[in-house]
């Protein structure tokens, strides 16, 4: 039996990249959210499936790394599996490369989920009815952990962001892409434009919803930032950014 493993071939569009042409971290999180969703299908429990179960997938967590930036009209393919499930997290991992699937890989990723009762806004417990012949023990890169902040660390408050229209997504609340867009913006333009960004994790913990304002707050040890976003007295999520 082959892997059960979900591929799509994409094409690098213009306005996925940056001023260099190279793909923005934040586009490459859409296409990993995305395939995630195709690949929760494949499981027969994708989106559809769960908004009529009364029940919706949850990033929680999610940390990928870039080795080799695809540009502008690059042909890439971009492949997805569930991990299964450790505890009351599902684990789903990623892997991107051009030409043979056989090729060292441009970028490495993983994520965990959790499912949520769209009613009580909690952790749903039951039985998605997933099949093991659905899930692949391949791991890319290690299971995503907690991001702690060095305590010696200051933490400088680089501006606010209100949650706008174009932030929120079918849940109504802002899109977990747009939290690493917040974060890379709040970053100083002479040092990004400069560098690769190659490590990006991130960790969730509150929803944020439209109107909502949401403080910024960097750290930095020398080319690895930490990014904290929060909502009056609680924190909405963590990012652990590194450069070349």
């Amino acid at each position: 039996m082959e892997a059960p493993i979900v591929e799509q071939a994409l094409r690098i569009n213009s306005y996925e990249t940056d001023l260099n042409a190279n793909i923005k971290a934040v586009s490459m999180q859409n296409l990993l959210q995305e395939v995630a969703y195709r690949g929760s299908e494949f499981c027969h429990c994708g989106p559809s499936v769960m908004k009529g179960r009364g029940i919706f997938w949850a990033l929680n967590r999610i940390h990928f790394h870039i080795y080799d930036y695809p540009k502008w009209e690059d042909d890439v393919m971009l492949q997805t599996w569930s991990r299964g499930q450790i505890g009351p997290l599902w684990h789903r991992n990623f892997r991107m490369y051009r030409g043979d699937a056989s090729d060292k890989p441009i970028m490495l990723g993983t994520s965990a989920w959790t499912v949520v009762d769209l009613k009580e806004r909690s952790i749903y417990r039951g039985d998605l009815g997933f099949d093991s012949k659905y899930h692949y023990d391949e791991d890319t890169l290690p299971l995503c952990t907690k991001i702690l902040v060095p305590k010696d660390l200051e933490q400088k408050h680089a501006g606010s962001h209100v949650v706008v229209w174009s932030d929120l997504d079918t849940n109504a609340h802002a899109n977990n892409c747009a939290y690493t867009q917040w974060a890379i913006d709040a970053m100083p333009f002479e040092y990004i434009k400069s560098r690769l960004l190659r490590d990006i994790n991130v960790n969730y913990y509150h929803e944020v919803h439209f109107g909502e304002t949401v403080d910024l707050y960097i750290a930095r040890d020398a080319d690895v930032w930490y990014i904290t976003g929060k909502a009056e007295d609680r924190i909405c999520f963590v990012e652990r950014l590194e450069f070349d």
